[in-house]
């Protein structure tokens, strides 16, 4: 249940988020309404506002404990907001402070209040005294003063005129306008016809026309439509997730994308588009702000205007007929031309095609007329390339063959030469480009290959080859030795990247591995791996029992590393691990922590630095520019 005592502490926390409170622009929101206005300064106040109310006063009765209930304070509040709405004008400052309140004492309240949870409750400011009646001004004041029309406010429920008075002081507003709809005052050039017009011109219409849309009052209704709120109202962003506003949709209808200019075709191709984006302003306010609220009525007239509007603009103005689409097939591409092939003839003059003549054709024809007929060629044909077969004529007509050492070697049988239209077969032989390894037994018994001394130059085998073996040999042939000297290749590397060089600090001085201290075990396991001596890269197997699951890995940077370019690789069975994040009295740059589980069975830890040299610092020697330390575990947990 809510006491005075509970009261007053709420109700002090509202006032200091209030006062906390600031725009856009980082102004505070409540600089005019901590104080009421001075009497002598503005004398008219008091004669319109019949319950003057600022922060202080609130600030006091808090003090005497005078709110029984937080529904007292809100209604105490929203006195003071309805009082500077109804004495300053829409356009002020003032003005848009007081709407800034609301929202905040509104976003507070339905929070800290008890009555909202309730479902009839509904805010209300605080009623004006029934006795009340404005002072009399005197002769002096009056010669001062312009002379303001007013209506006596008769109760609560009545709507109020606004004087249109805008002032700098500005605390005092008055009743806030309940349920009653205001009338609806379209300036004068709007609201005609759209005979004529057309689709982006119809939209146009309706957008100016519910911007300058007012009262009878000549009060313009829609002022808290035309931008979207002030983004420090977060409490609105999260609640509406799609805000719009008028000048949002004045955009869209002018063809506005981004920041770019202006194209004037609009966004919305069709009514329906059209009415979709704008009727998001009415439900955004419907769904954020209160039942009978000004805002919620304001939306309501709104509403009202813009579909009676956009009916009559739908009877006479049809939409855009929707774009073609029109796909482009690649042009035929005409057919490559015939290529006919004559043999054994010249081209004759006007011949159409190609006609292929060459001396390689007519050698061949020689060679195949003197293999059937018994007779060789007459023809002396070109040098055959080393390594091929040549066939050499002989006095007697008979075509004689090389030596076999000479010859060209191959499966193909269209490659042997004939002698009086029979084939000969010639002996299988190795190629010359290829020398066998040479297979010896090694100490457990199996044969490893070893490679020729030279695998980038393969001389020709100046020994001939040897008669096959006799079957079952276990060897299919036998090869005559050859003996040449190696080009001097050497199989080792210019440098090995994993030996540490002499008088090299290692970039990782100590790893520790060992156990989350959050683990609930008895015996906490810890390791600390100290660099090796003589090279970069070392690893280390280490056995861990099934309650040891979660581990902590510490590398400690060496202290000239820390102002090198570097940079830190932690991976767990391949998963990249990044940094744990530390309290900064506890981090520490060349302590940086990582945090792993690991898996029944075998896991692998990588911890990794790459340094590069200092910025700005010459290069010195010939060694690579990046330094690399790494270091593998292999952490193998016992399974349950």
């Amino acid at each position: 249940s809510e006491t005075a005592e509970t009261t007053t502490e709420t109700g002090f926390r509202c006032l200091e988020r209030l006062r906390a409170a600031r725009d856009k622009k980082d102004w505070l929101i409540t600089t005019h309404f901590e104080s009421l206005p001075d009497k002598a300064e503005f004398p008219q106040y008091y004669q319109e506002i019949g319950l003057p109310m600022a922060l202080g006063i609130i600030e006091a009765k808090l003090k005497n404990h005078e709110y029984p209930t937080m529904t007292t304070l809100e209604s105490d509040l929203r006195r003071m907001i309805s009082n500077a709405k109804s004495f300053n004008e829409k356009s002020s400052q003032v003005f848009s402070d007081a709407e800034k309140i609301r929202k905040a004492v509104s976003n507070f309240m339905v929070e800290n209040n008890p009555a909202y949870g309730t479902k009839d409750y509904k805010p209300f400011p605080t009623p004006v005294p029934e006795d009340w009646q404005p002072p009399q001004a005197s002769p002096q004041d009056k010669s001062e003063e312009p002379e303001i029309e007013t209506k006596a406010e008769a109760d609560d429920s009545t709507r109020p005129v606004s004087i249109g008075r805008a002032s700098s002081a500005a605390t005092g507003l008055s009743n806030a306008r309940e349920s009653e709809t205001p009338a609806v005052h379209v300036p004068s050039g709007l609201g005609e016809p759209f005979d004529g017009d057309t689709f982006q011109a119809a939209q146009e219409k309706i957008v100016a026309e519910m911007l300058d849309l007012k009262n009878d009052d000549d009060e313009l209704i829609v002022a808290p439509f035309i931008n979207l709120p002030s983004r420090n109202l977060r409490e609105y962003y999260r609640v509406i997730k799609h805000p719009v506003s008028l000048k949002i949709v004045q955009r869209a209808v002018q063809g506005v994308k981004g920041r770019d200019k202006p194209t004037g075709i609009s966004n919305f191709k069709s009514w329906a588009t059209f009415e979709e984006e704008t009727s998001c302003i009415w439900k955004n306010a419907y769904h954020y702000n209160e039942d009978g609220s000004d805002i919620s009525e304001a939306a309501r007239v709104l509403e009202d205007y813009f579909y009676r509007r956009l009916a009559e603009a739908k009877k006479v103005v049809p939409e855009p007929p929707p774009p073609k689409v029109k796909l482009r097939m690649p042009a035929k591409t005409p057919e490559p031309p015939k290529i006919t092939l004559k043999f054994g003839t010249s081209k004759a003059a006007g011949a159409s095609g190609v006609s292929v003549d060459s001396e390689a054709l007519r050698r061949q024809q020689d060679l195949v007329n003197a293999g059937m007929n018994g007779q060789a060629s007459t023809r002396a044909g070109p040098r055959v390339p080393a390594g091929g077969p040549q066939i050499l004529p002989a006095a007697n007509g008979v075509p004689s063959l090389p030596r076999p050492s000479q010859e060209r070697t191959s499966s193909s049988s269209a490659d042997r030469p004939t002698v009086n239209g029979l084939k000969t077969e010639s002996s299988m032989a190795q190629s010359p480009g290829v020398v066998p390894a040479q297979l010896s037994a090694n100490r457990s018994g199996s044969l490893d290959a070893r490679q020729s001394p030279n695998p980038s130059s393969m001389p020709p085998p100046s020994g001939t080859l040897a008669p096959r073996l006799p079957s079952g040999s276990p060897h299919p042939y036998s090869y005559a030795t050859n003996h040449y000297s190696s080009s001097g290749y050497s199989s080792a590397s210019q440098y090995e990247s994993s030996r540490r060089q002499s008088g090299k600090e290692a970039l990782i001085t100590n790893l520790s591995i060992s156990t989350h201290p959050g683990l609930k075990i008895d015996k906490h396991f810890h390791l600390d791996i100290p660099p090796s001596p003589t090279t970069t890269q070392q690893s280390i197997t280490i056995t861990l029992p099934s309650t040891h699951y979660f581990l902590q890995i510490v590398p400690t940077l060496a202290s000239s590393v820390v102002q090198r370019p570097l940079k830190t690789f932690v991976t767990a069975n391949n998963n990249r691990i990044p940094p744990t994040p530390q309290r900064p009295e506890d981090s520490d740059i060349k302590k940086p922590l990582y945090e792993s589980r690991v898996q029944p069975g075998m896991n692998r830890i990588d911890v990794e630095m790459v340094a590069g040299t200092p910025r700005g610092a010459p290069k010195v020697g010939t060694g690579p520019e990046l330094e690399i330390e790494k270091i593998t575990i292999f952490a193998h947990m016992v399974k349950l």
